[in-house]
């Protein structure tokens, strides 16, 4: 739906701070509500690229057209992923919506390494660099939040790790103590404080929220009968570890349909 931040090409609804200008998204809400449409006749889901406010807002303004006039017929899955900037007035819109919010959780130092937060300030202003990646204020809306891993930096495939995500979902900040690229680490704790999630949230996003994303939780992201028996086996329990350093934790042993494989 819309590009970056660094480069300014990520859609908002207030202006960058810097060059005043607003970035723009590929489909705007009409649009939106007529690929839903197709989609919907098709059997498919809708996953979105959605880093600035207005990216969000176009996606769930299409959706909340195309539910208008769908109405029960309406069953795409939408997902809008990274939301980097989210706008105060959208919050609540997920939930009311059933939209899924995607974060990239180990972004969540402020992505950049070094003292992002002074960069953001920078592009985009103080107030919102404050108000990034808002996963905690989402979750408690009742909206389904999923992690994902989504890039790699240098060719360092440790960003991948599902637990450097855990890890930066609970502490917004990559230090020494982090399995992490040397170059995203960061000065400090990433703002704010008020966004830092629990290990047992995080553990679920990872799991059956991220099911419920794709459709698979009826075989899926739990342990219930009837389910495939996917699970993992730590030497230290998850729950109550340090969450600084979290990333380094791998699982002992790992099973797939109940057959244990490694």
């Amino acid at each position: 739906m819309d590009g970056t931040l660094r480069i300014e090409t990520a859609a908002q609804i207030t202006p960058y701070e810097d060059t005043h200008k607003k970035g723009a998204t590929t489909f705007n809400a009409e649009q939106v509500a007529e690929v839903l449409k197709i989609l919907n006749e098709e059997g498919l889901d809708f996953h979105a690229h959605t880093v600035g406010e207005q990216a969000s807002r176009a996606v769930l303004d299409g959706v909340e057209l195309a539910r208008k006039e769908l109405g029960d017929r309406f069953r795409v899955r939408v997902t809008c992923a990274h939301l980097e900037i989210q706008d105060d007035a959208d919050m609540n819109r997920f939930a009311e919506l059933g939209v899924n919010a995607n974060y990239t959780a180990w972004w969540h130092a402020g992505c950049i390494g070094g003292n992002p937060y002074e960069i953001w300030c920078g592009i985009l202003g103080e107030e919102r660099a404050n108000k990034m990646y808002r996963c905690k204020t989402l979750w408690d809306t009742g909206a389904n939040v999923a992690w994902s891993s989504d890039n790699i930096a240098y060719g360092d495939f440790s960003s991948w790790n599902p637990y450097l995500g855990m890890e930066i979902g609970m502490t917004r900040w990559i230090n020494d103590k982090s399995l992490a690229p040397e170059i995203s680490r960061t000065v400090g704790k990433f703002p704010a404080p008020d966004q830092e999630m629990s290990i047992e949230e995080m553990l679920l996003g990872y799991t059956i929220n991220g099911a419920k994303q794709l459709g698979i939780e009826g075989s899926k992201g739990s342990i219930e009968a009837g389910k495939d028996a996917d699970f993992l086996v730590f030497d230290e329990d998850l729950l109550t570890a340090e969450h600084e350093g979290f990333s380094h934790h791998m699982p002992r042993d790992v099973y797939f349909c109940g057959k244990k494989v490694n």
